[in-house]
Protein backbone atom coordinates (compact mmCIF):
# COMPACT_ATOMS: atom_id res chain seq x y z
CA UNK A 1 0.00 0.00 0.00
CA UNK A 2 1.42 3.07 -0.87
CA UNK A 3 -1.10 5.61 0.75
CA UNK A 4 -2.15 6.11 4.17
CA UNK A 5 -5.35 5.19 5.58
CA UNK A 6 -6.97 8.54 5.95
CA UNK A 7 -5.64 9.31 2.39
CA UNK A 8 -7.24 6.20 1.17
CA UNK A 9 -10.41 7.22 3.04
CA UNK A 10 -10.69 10.47 1.44
CA UNK A 11 -9.99 9.01 -1.62
CA UNK A 12 -13.47 6.61 -2.02
CA UNK A 13 -15.44 9.32 -0.23
CA UNK A 14 -13.87 11.23 -3.73
CA UNK A 15 -14.29 7.93 -6.11
CA UNK A 16 -18.22 8.08 -5.29
CA UNK A 17 -18.58 11.15 -6.31
CA UNK A 18 -17.06 11.03 -9.65
CA UNK A 19 -13.78 9.08 -11.34
CA UNK A 20 -10.49 8.49 -10.06
CA UNK A 21 -6.80 8.03 -11.36
CA UNK A 22 -5.05 5.76 -9.54
CA UNK A 23 -2.44 2.87 -9.28
CA UNK A 24 -3.80 -0.14 -9.40
CA UNK A 25 -2.35 -0.90 -5.92
CA UNK A 26 -4.13 1.77 -4.48
CA UNK A 27 -7.22 1.06 -5.87
CA UNK A 28 -6.96 -2.72 -4.23
CA UNK A 29 -6.95 -0.98 -0.64
CA UNK A 30 -9.75 1.22 -1.13
CA UNK A 31 -11.64 -1.34 -2.39
CA UNK A 32 -11.32 -3.10 0.60
CA UNK A 33 -12.60 0.00 2.45
CA UNK A 34 -15.44 0.43 0.10
CA UNK A 35 -16.52 -2.72 0.57
CA UNK A 36 -16.54 -2.43 4.34
CA UNK A 37 -18.48 0.66 4.37
CA UNK A 38 -21.36 -0.60 1.87
CA UNK A 39 -19.74 2.25 -1.31
CA UNK A 40 -18.36 -0.81 -3.36
CA UNK A 41 -21.55 -0.38 -5.25
CA UNK A 42 -21.49 3.80 -5.66
CA UNK A 43 -17.99 3.64 -6.43
CA UNK A 44 -18.64 1.23 -9.49
CA UNK A 45 -21.16 3.48 -10.48
CA UNK A 46 -19.08 6.43 -10.43
CA UNK A 47 -16.05 4.66 -12.33
CA UNK A 48 -18.28 2.97 -14.91
CA UNK A 49 -16.59 4.76 -17.46
CA UNK A 50 -13.40 5.67 -16.06
CA UNK A 51 -10.67 5.25 -18.84
CA UNK A 52 -7.77 5.11 -16.73
CA UNK A 53 -8.61 1.59 -14.58
CA UNK A 54 -6.69 -1.36 -14.41
CA UNK A 55 -8.39 -4.13 -15.76
CA UNK A 56 -8.17 -6.56 -12.61
CA UNK A 57 -10.18 -3.74 -11.05
CA UNK A 58 -12.19 -3.15 -13.47
CA UNK A 59 -13.52 -6.25 -13.49
CA UNK A 60 -13.99 -5.78 -9.41
CA UNK A 61 -16.08 -3.00 -9.81
CA UNK A 62 -18.08 -4.68 -13.11
CA UNK A 63 -18.77 -7.62 -10.40
CA UNK A 64 -20.44 -4.61 -7.82
CA UNK A 65 -22.54 -2.95 -10.57
CA UNK A 66 -24.02 -6.49 -11.17
CA UNK A 67 -24.77 -6.95 -7.66
CA UNK A 68 -26.44 -3.83 -7.81
CA UNK A 69 -28.33 -4.56 -10.46
CA UNK A 70 -29.65 -7.77 -8.87
CA UNK A 71 -30.48 -5.23 -5.73
CA UNK A 72 -32.48 -2.88 -7.91
CA UNK A 73 -34.35 -5.42 -9.39
CA UNK A 74 -35.66 -6.89 -6.45
CA UNK A 75 -36.22 -3.91 -4.53
CA UNK A 76 -38.18 -2.49 -7.79
CA UNK A 77 -40.70 -6.50 -7.91
CA UNK A 78 -41.04 -5.79 -3.85
CA UNK A 79 -42.35 -2.47 -4.81
CA UNK A 80 -44.36 -3.71 -7.47
CA UNK A 81 -45.92 -6.29 -5.14
CA UNK A 82 -46.24 -3.57 -2.62
CA UNK A 83 -47.83 -0.79 -4.86
CA UNK A 84 -51.18 -3.41 -5.16
CA UNK A 85 -51.91 -3.42 -0.91
CA UNK A 86 -52.06 0.32 -1.40
CA UNK A 87 -56.39 1.60 -1.99
CA UNK A 88 -55.56 5.47 -1.35
CA UNK A 89 -57.27 5.56 1.77
CA UNK A 90 -54.50 6.58 3.51
CA UNK A 91 -50.63 7.48 1.96
CA UNK A 92 -48.19 5.12 2.21
CA UNK A 93 -44.93 7.24 1.95
CA UNK A 94 -41.17 5.36 0.79
CA UNK A 95 -38.01 6.29 3.14
CA UNK A 96 -34.46 5.93 2.53
CA UNK A 97 -33.12 4.00 -0.22
CA UNK A 98 -36.63 2.85 -1.85
CA UNK A 99 -37.60 6.48 -2.46
CA UNK A 100 -33.75 7.45 -3.45
CA UNK A 101 -34.46 4.48 -6.33
CA UNK A 102 -37.99 5.19 -7.57
CA UNK A 103 -36.88 9.20 -7.25
CA UNK A 104 -34.28 8.28 -9.88
CA UNK A 105 -31.65 10.20 -7.44
CA UNK A 106 -28.07 10.52 -9.11
CA UNK A 107 -26.77 9.32 -6.20
CA UNK A 108 -28.87 6.19 -5.82
CA UNK A 109 -26.81 4.57 -8.47
CA UNK A 110 -24.76 1.78 -7.25
CA UNK A 111 -26.78 2.04 -3.61
CA UNK A 112 -27.47 -0.94 -2.23
CA UNK A 113 -30.57 -1.55 0.05
CA UNK A 114 -31.42 -4.38 2.54
CA UNK A 115 -35.33 -3.59 2.92
CA UNK A 116 -38.12 -1.24 2.08
CA UNK A 117 -38.90 1.12 4.67
CA UNK A 118 -42.89 2.31 4.63
CA UNK A 119 -44.09 5.24 6.59
CA UNK A 120 -47.95 5.19 7.19
CA UNK A 121 -49.84 7.33 9.79
CA UNK A 122 -50.63 5.42 13.60
CA UNK A 123 -54.01 5.53 12.96
CA UNK A 124 -53.39 2.83 10.17
CA UNK A 125 -50.48 1.19 11.29
CA UNK A 126 -52.99 -1.98 12.09
CA UNK A 127 -54.33 -1.59 8.73
CA UNK A 128 -51.73 -1.45 6.55
CA UNK A 129 -49.62 -4.43 8.82
CA UNK A 130 -52.86 -6.86 8.45
CA UNK A 131 -52.82 -6.15 4.48
CA UNK A 132 -48.87 -7.00 4.65
CA UNK A 133 -49.64 -10.29 6.45
CA UNK A 134 -52.44 -10.91 4.00
CA UNK A 135 -50.55 -10.81 0.73
CA UNK A 136 -47.68 -13.13 2.84
CA UNK A 137 -45.83 -11.15 5.11
CA UNK A 138 -44.77 -12.67 8.61
CA UNK A 139 -42.99 -10.87 11.24
CA UNK A 140 -39.83 -11.93 12.84
CA UNK A 141 -40.95 -14.21 16.06
CA UNK A 142 -40.50 -12.23 19.20
CA UNK A 143 -41.00 -12.67 22.87
CA UNK A 144 -43.49 -11.20 24.24
CA UNK A 145 -41.01 -8.27 25.93
CA UNK A 146 -39.38 -7.46 22.73
CA UNK A 147 -43.25 -7.57 21.03
CA UNK A 148 -44.02 -4.96 23.29
CA UNK A 149 -40.85 -3.19 22.92
CA UNK A 150 -42.14 -2.41 19.70
CA UNK A 151 -45.77 -1.55 19.86
CA UNK A 152 -45.49 0.29 22.96
CA UNK A 153 -41.47 2.03 22.48
CA UNK A 154 -40.54 1.68 18.57
CA UNK A 155 -41.71 3.99 15.69
CA UNK A 156 -41.73 0.74 13.72
CA UNK A 157 -43.65 -2.93 13.91
CA UNK A 158 -41.26 -5.56 13.67
CA UNK A 159 -39.19 -6.54 10.36
CA UNK A 160 -41.75 -8.56 8.14
CA UNK A 161 -40.17 -10.91 5.78
CA UNK A 162 -41.78 -12.55 2.52
CA UNK A 163 -40.97 -16.07 2.29
CA UNK A 164 -38.14 -16.92 -0.33
CA UNK A 165 -37.96 -12.90 -1.14
CA UNK A 166 -35.27 -11.18 -1.11
CA UNK A 167 -35.47 -7.55 1.14
CA UNK A 168 -37.67 -7.25 4.62
CA UNK A 169 -40.20 -4.94 4.87
CA UNK A 170 -40.03 -2.32 7.93
CA UNK A 171 -43.16 -0.45 8.67
CA UNK A 172 -42.84 3.22 10.55
CA UNK A 173 -45.78 4.94 11.56
CA UNK A 174 -42.93 7.64 12.85
CA UNK A 175 -39.26 8.51 12.27
CA UNK A 176 -38.23 8.70 16.01
CA UNK A 177 -38.97 6.34 18.73
CA UNK A 178 -42.01 7.52 20.51
CA UNK A 179 -39.93 7.27 24.14
CA UNK A 180 -36.57 9.75 22.09
CA UNK A 181 -35.75 12.87 23.37
CA UNK A 182 -36.22 14.09 19.74
CA UNK A 183 -39.52 12.11 18.75
CA UNK A 184 -42.16 15.17 17.28
CA UNK A 185 -45.47 14.36 15.59
CA UNK A 186 -44.91 13.09 12.43
CA UNK A 187 -47.82 14.43 10.95
CA UNK A 188 -46.62 17.63 9.16
CA UNK A 189 -44.29 15.00 7.26
CA UNK A 190 -47.38 13.68 5.50
CA UNK A 191 -48.74 17.09 4.73
CA UNK A 192 -45.47 17.89 2.96
CA UNK A 193 -45.24 14.75 0.95
CA UNK A 194 -44.49 14.15 -2.53
CA UNK A 195 -46.98 12.35 -4.98
CA UNK A 196 -44.32 9.42 -6.63
CA UNK A 197 -45.31 9.28 -10.47
CA UNK A 198 -46.67 6.06 -11.63
CA UNK A 199 -47.06 4.46 -8.05
CA UNK A 200 -49.54 4.65 -5.37
CA UNK A 201 -46.59 5.69 -2.96
CA UNK A 202 -45.65 9.21 -1.60
CA UNK A 203 -42.34 10.05 -0.17
CA UNK A 204 -40.60 13.00 2.11
CA UNK A 205 -40.11 16.36 0.31
CA UNK A 206 -36.80 16.92 -0.05
CA UNK A 207 -36.27 19.18 3.00
CA UNK A 208 -37.64 16.31 5.01
CA UNK A 209 -35.58 13.88 3.49
CA UNK A 210 -32.24 15.66 4.46
CA UNK A 211 -33.57 15.67 7.78
CA UNK A 212 -34.39 12.11 8.37
CA UNK A 213 -31.10 11.21 6.55
CA UNK A 214 -29.27 13.32 9.55
CA UNK A 215 -31.69 12.04 12.16
CA UNK A 216 -31.48 8.24 11.20
CA UNK A 217 -27.62 8.43 10.90
CA UNK A 218 -27.00 10.74 14.32
CA UNK A 219 -29.27 9.87 16.04
CA UNK A 220 -31.05 6.11 15.16
CA UNK A 221 -27.52 3.60 15.69
CA UNK A 222 -24.78 3.79 16.85
CA UNK A 223 -22.56 5.06 13.86
CA UNK A 224 -20.09 2.03 13.48
CA UNK A 225 -18.75 2.03 9.39
CA UNK A 226 -22.09 4.11 8.70
CA UNK A 227 -20.17 6.64 6.68
CA UNK A 228 -22.70 5.89 3.62
CA UNK A 229 -25.30 7.58 5.42
CA UNK A 230 -23.02 10.90 5.15
CA UNK A 231 -22.87 10.12 1.89
CA UNK A 232 -26.56 10.04 1.30
CA UNK A 233 -26.64 13.32 3.32
CA UNK A 234 -24.03 14.67 0.48
CA UNK A 235 -26.30 13.47 -2.36
CA UNK A 236 -29.40 14.70 -1.04
CA UNK A 237 -28.01 18.31 -0.49
CA UNK A 238 -26.24 18.23 -4.00
CA UNK A 239 -29.31 17.22 -5.94
CA UNK A 240 -31.07 20.26 -4.33
CA UNK A 241 -28.05 22.77 -4.65
CA UNK A 242 -29.90 24.40 -8.03
CA UNK A 243 -33.05 25.16 -5.78
CA UNK A 244 -33.57 28.83 -4.92
CA UNK A 245 -33.85 29.22 -1.33
CA UNK A 246 -33.81 25.99 -0.64
CA UNK A 247 -31.20 26.37 2.96
CA UNK A 248 -33.75 29.17 4.18
CA UNK A 249 -36.59 25.79 4.21
CA UNK A 250 -34.84 23.70 5.24
CA UNK A 251 -33.24 25.51 8.26
CA UNK A 252 -36.95 26.66 8.93
CA UNK A 253 -38.20 23.14 8.66
CA UNK A 254 -35.54 21.77 11.46
CA UNK A 255 -36.61 24.46 13.52
CA UNK A 256 -39.93 24.02 13.46
CA UNK A 257 -39.13 19.99 14.17
CA UNK A 258 -36.75 20.46 16.88
CA UNK A 259 -33.84 18.75 14.52
CA UNK A 260 -31.29 21.79 14.53
CA UNK A 261 -28.84 19.40 16.42
CA UNK A 262 -29.15 16.25 13.96
CA UNK A 263 -29.07 18.45 11.10
CA UNK A 264 -25.95 20.35 12.11
CA UNK A 265 -24.21 17.54 12.82
CA UNK A 266 -25.11 15.73 8.74
CA UNK A 267 -24.21 19.34 7.43
CA UNK A 268 -20.67 19.24 9.75
CA UNK A 269 -19.53 15.89 8.37
CA UNK A 270 -20.90 15.89 5.02
CA UNK A 271 -18.66 19.24 4.46
CA UNK A 272 -15.60 18.12 6.14
CA UNK A 273 -15.14 14.36 4.21
CA UNK A 274 -16.75 15.19 0.77
CA UNK A 275 -16.68 19.13 0.60
CA UNK A 276 -20.80 19.26 -0.02
CA UNK A 277 -22.13 22.61 -1.71
CA UNK A 278 -22.96 24.88 0.31
CA UNK A 279 -23.15 23.33 3.85
CA UNK A 280 -20.54 25.28 5.76
CA UNK A 281 -22.68 28.58 4.77
CA UNK A 282 -25.82 26.89 5.98
CA UNK A 283 -23.58 25.57 9.47
CA UNK A 284 -22.96 29.42 9.93
CA UNK A 285 -26.87 29.82 10.37
CA UNK A 286 -27.65 26.89 12.61
CA UNK A 287 -26.88 27.05 16.49
CA UNK A 288 -23.66 24.57 16.87
CA UNK A 289 -23.97 22.28 19.78
CA UNK A 290 -22.34 22.74 23.34
CA UNK A 291 -18.30 23.10 22.46
CA UNK A 292 -18.11 19.86 25.12
CA UNK A 293 -20.01 17.87 22.76
CA UNK A 294 -18.80 19.06 19.71
CA UNK A 295 -15.26 17.66 20.54
CA UNK A 296 -16.70 14.35 21.73
CA UNK A 297 -18.32 14.25 18.75
CA UNK A 298 -15.59 15.75 16.68
CA UNK A 299 -13.28 13.02 17.95
CA UNK A 300 -15.32 10.00 18.13
CA UNK A 301 -17.46 9.94 15.15
CA UNK A 302 -14.96 9.57 12.77
CA UNK A 303 -13.31 6.77 14.61
CA UNK A 304 -16.85 4.70 14.60
CA UNK A 305 -18.15 5.51 11.06
CA UNK A 306 -15.01 5.66 8.94
CA UNK A 307 -13.52 2.01 8.07
CA UNK A 308 -10.68 1.34 9.96
CA UNK A 309 -7.89 -0.80 8.55
CA UNK A 310 -8.80 -3.68 7.25
CA UNK A 311 -5.38 -5.44 6.97
CA UNK A 312 -5.70 -5.13 11.47
CA UNK A 313 -8.50 -5.81 13.90
CA UNK A 314 -10.28 -2.09 14.99
CA UNK A 315 -7.76 -0.83 17.82
CA UNK A 316 -8.76 -0.15 20.96
CA UNK A 317 -9.87 3.43 20.12
CA UNK A 318 -12.17 2.56 17.35
CA UNK A 319 -13.79 -0.01 20.17
CA UNK A 320 -14.56 2.71 22.56
CA UNK A 321 -15.45 5.41 20.27
CA UNK A 322 -18.26 2.45 18.92
CA UNK A 323 -19.24 1.98 22.72
CA UNK A 324 -19.10 5.54 23.34
CA UNK A 325 -21.50 6.21 20.15
CA UNK A 326 -23.55 3.30 21.00
CA UNK A 327 -24.41 4.49 24.58
CA UNK A 328 -25.24 7.68 23.25
CA UNK A 329 -27.50 5.90 20.68
CA UNK A 330 -29.50 4.31 23.85
CA UNK A 331 -29.31 7.32 26.19
CA UNK A 332 -31.61 9.02 23.36
CA UNK A 333 -33.77 6.57 22.29
CA UNK A 334 -35.68 6.48 26.26
CA UNK A 335 -35.14 7.65 29.49
CA UNK A 336 -32.93 5.70 32.12
CA UNK A 337 -36.14 5.22 34.40
CA UNK A 338 -36.69 2.61 31.09
CA UNK A 339 -33.53 2.38 29.86
CA UNK A 340 -31.76 0.77 32.86
CA UNK A 341 -34.44 -2.05 33.37
CA UNK A 342 -34.33 -3.14 29.40
CA UNK A 343 -30.45 -3.33 29.39
CA UNK A 344 -30.56 -5.18 32.56
CA UNK A 345 -32.64 -7.76 31.04
CA UNK A 346 -30.92 -8.02 27.38
CA UNK A 347 -27.86 -8.31 30.20
CA UNK A 348 -29.67 -11.24 31.68
CA UNK A 349 -30.91 -12.98 28.83
CA UNK A 350 -27.11 -12.84 26.89
CA UNK A 351 -25.72 -14.29 29.85
CA UNK A 352 -28.43 -17.03 30.17
CA UNK A 353 -28.10 -17.82 26.83
CA UNK A 354 -24.23 -18.05 27.28
CA UNK A 355 -24.30 -20.45 30.04
CA UNK A 356 -27.86 -22.54 28.59
CA UNK A 357 -25.16 -23.35 25.05
CA UNK A 358 -22.15 -24.08 27.27
CA UNK A 359 -21.12 -27.83 27.20
CA UNK A 360 -21.38 -30.04 29.71
CA UNK A 361 -18.70 -30.13 32.69
CA UNK A 362 -19.40 -33.88 33.09
CA UNK A 363 -17.81 -36.21 33.36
Amino acid sequence: MSISLSSATGLLLQGVAGPLQLAESDWEYILRLARMSGLHGRLAAANKDNPTLPAPIRRHLLSAERMCAFNGQMLQGELSSLASLCDGRFPVLLLKGAAYARQNQAFARGRFVSDVDLLVPREHLRSMEQRLRSAGWKPAELDPYDERYYRDWSHETPPMRLPGHFLEVDLHHAITPVTAGLRFDPAPLFDASEALPGTPFRALSLEDQVLHACLHCFQDGDLSLRVREVADIDGLLRSAAGQNEFAERLIGRAARLGLQRPLWYGLRFAHAWMETPHAQEMLARLEAPPALCRAAMERLVPLAMLPPDPDFPPSASVRLARLAMLTRYHLQRMPLRMLLPHLARKAGLRIRSRFAGAPSQNA
